[in-house]
């Protein structure tokens, strides 16, 4: 198996949080405003290593007014900054979903530990093409594992069956102080873990055979994962960036576990971002199903993706993953938002 498979308006602002879509305010907007403390609220130091320019990232993704008014991918494209961009110091965050998370966060710790280069669309194989990996998941992990040295640890492993696999990816740079974590939750399915949460930095071997799996955790669900789990890590993230992905049968749906979630992250003190599902090749307007809407009102933060509607097919690499720069497009999105912070200060290139 390839992947992992098994409405139209913003919803209004909430009075306690805002709900903000990533970079959706140009940089005079952000000059008068400060984010009401959300990143301070998760212990959020974010700082970019550059010499000659404040807040890079702000110019580097369109605002939103700017993004509903594109009518074609190419439009988009050019308006998205992804070269001479700095590499970030004191990022500290966590995804948590599938494989529509998966790649993203293989996309961004990849820019983050090659100097600020994305991956190449054009390398066989791939960081973000599992079908380019001909002898399956385990070369899959072992190719982007070895690519990611001596930053990653990998609790992963699987053959066929995605419900059981364990898909856990652990990226620490201490030089940069960057911490980018990817945890595995297929739908309904329960988060698993191989490794006490105490060890997930320290050095361990790739499984490669179904007779390494041992498991601490099986059985978490997504407040509980919080609570247990992402909670208890040291560095503890600071941003929990979280979406259901390409799941039918997935209970973001649920009000009480939205709710469940949210609730988790602030007794822990960790900023909530929902992250919106990409398109499909089949989905070709800009709608959200309610259960995305109510996330939006209900987290610190919304990373609207609804734009991959205008993405091209050949941008596909299946009817729901994508070829770069995709997914690089995203993480310019995305630190555009995390630089957005008035906490942040400059620094020179490490050499």
């Amino acid at each position: 198996m390839i992947g992992d498979t098994p409405n139209d308006s913003h919803p209004p602002k909430r009075t306690k949080r805002r709900t903000i879509f990533i970079s959706l305010f140009a940089i005079a907007a952000f000059s008068s405003c400060r984010l009401r403390g959300a990143f301070t609220r998760g212990n959020f130091d974010f700082l970019l290593e550059t010499g000659n320019k404040r807040y890079p990232f702000w110019g580097a993704f369109p605002n939103v007014e700017t993004v509903e008014r594109l009518l074609n991918f190419t439009d988009l494209s050019d308006l998205v900054q992804l070269h001479n961009l700095p590499v970030p110091r004191n990022l500290n965050i966590l995804f948590m979903g599938d494989s529509l998370s998966r790649y993203q966060y293989l996309d961004l710790v990849y820019f983050l530990s090659h100097n600020g280069t994305w991956p190449s669309p054009d390398e066989t194989p791939n960081m973000v093409l599992e079908n380019t990996h001909k002898h399956g998941w385990v070369q899959f992990f072992n190719f982007t594992n070895a690519a990611l040295r001596p930053y990653e640890q990998c609790d992963c492993f699987r053959l066929h069956s995605a419900i059981k696999a364990v898909e856990n990816r652990y990226f620490y740079d201490a030089e940069r102080n960057n911490s980018v974590t990817y945890l595995q939750k297929f739908g309904m399915y329960p988060f698993k873990s191989s490794w006490n949460v105490t060890d997930v930095y320290n050095e361990h071997e790739l499984v490669q055979l179904p007779s390494g799996l041992s498991f601490v955790h099986k059985d978490l669900d997504w407040a509980d994962a919080i609570r247990d789990f992402v909670c208890r890590m040291s560095p503890k993230p600071s941003v929990f960036i979280f979406n259901a992905g390409i799941w039918a049968d997935h209970d973001l749906v649920n009000v009480e576990m939205q709710q469940r979630i949210v609730d988790a992250l602030q007794e822990c003190q960790i900023v909530s971002m929902y992250k919106t599902t990409t398109k499909m090749t089949d989905q070709r307007n800009q709608t959200w199903d309610e259960y995305e809407q109510q996330l939006c009102k209900l987290t610190d933060h919304c990373m609207d993706l609804r734009w991959t509607a205008i993405v091209p097919e050949e941008h596909y690499w299946d009817t729901k993953h994508f070829r770069e720069p995709i997914y690089s497009m995203m993480n310019v999105q995305l630190l555009s938002l995390l630089t957005s912070s008035n906490l942040i200060e400059t620094y020179e290139t490490i050499s």
